[in-house]
């Protein structure tokens, strides 16, 4: 089951679910990715009207608007569509696992979706999530508020190292989630013991949560036309 959850309160930035990217709706980026990765039944996970029928110009499958209280900020992301995959087994559609595409990661490409889910599939893992590299600085240099007014080391001496002898780490970006439905019931999220991660570079996988994002995300779009251009 491939579903994009899209609910219509989102704080930071209002109504950025249908807030207009290079010509067409945030949430179409997303549902443009799943179909060409080759889905053919993408559903979308939302209590707002205006947000399901933006989806379903885009060709997405609305079967019905969520209950509000599956859409708080506070709500986690698989909630929704867990409830959907639930509705839909009553009607006799029958779901193993559920690809969770946010609308919020916009930049995420086909090939990003197809790949994971191909990685899904090998059987290894019971979850796959898109992950991003961190610089490692990040770890090095974090601090955060002690006991006032003093500041400490986050990770204390754990990451005082020079950069060529710190670890790789990694961000788990929200791209894409994917995980067996028994064993997200289970566990209640998509980091359970078997685990996979599938990595993303940092152009492919900004989050939009701010007005900032966005205008990076457009500026991001705008080269990628240059690009197309450049080389026909």
């Amino acid at each position: 089951m491939c579903a994009i959850p899209a609910r219509g309160g989102s704080k930071r930035l209002a109504r950025k679910n249908i807030r207009d990217l290079a010509g067409k709706p945030l949430i179409a980026h997303t549902i443009d990715a799943a179909r060409d990765s080759g889905f053919r039944e993408i559903y979308v996970c939302t209590e707002d009207v205006d947000i399901g029928e933006v989806a379903v110009r885009h060709g997405a499958l609305v079967p019905r608007l969520m209950p509000e209280e599956l859409c708080g900020d506070l709500v986690a992301s698989h909630v929704p569509c867990q409830f959907l995959a639930e509705e839909l087994a009553k009607d006799g559609h029958s779901f193993e696992g559920l690809v969770c595409l946010q609308p919020s990661s916009p930049l995420r490409s086909s090939a990003d979706i197809r790949e994971a889910v191909e990685l899904y599939c090998r059987g290894s893992f019971d979850f796959v999530v898109s992950v991003t590299s961190i610089d490692p600085h990040y770890f090095h240099w974090a601090v955060a508020p002690a006991q006032a007014p003093y500041w400490q080391m986050f990770f204390g001496k754990e990451y005082m190292k020079e950069r060529p002898l710190l670890p790789r780490v990694y961000r788990p970006n929200g791209s894409i989630k994917i995980a067996r439905l028994s064993a997200l019931r289970g566990v209640g999220n998509f980091f359970g013991q078997r685990l996979g991660g599938f990595e993303t570079p940092e152009e492919r996988s900004v989050h939009v949560a701010t007005e900032f994002d966005l205008t990076v995300c457009k500026a991001i779009l705008s080269e990628r036309g240059v690009r197309s251009t450049s080389l026909e």
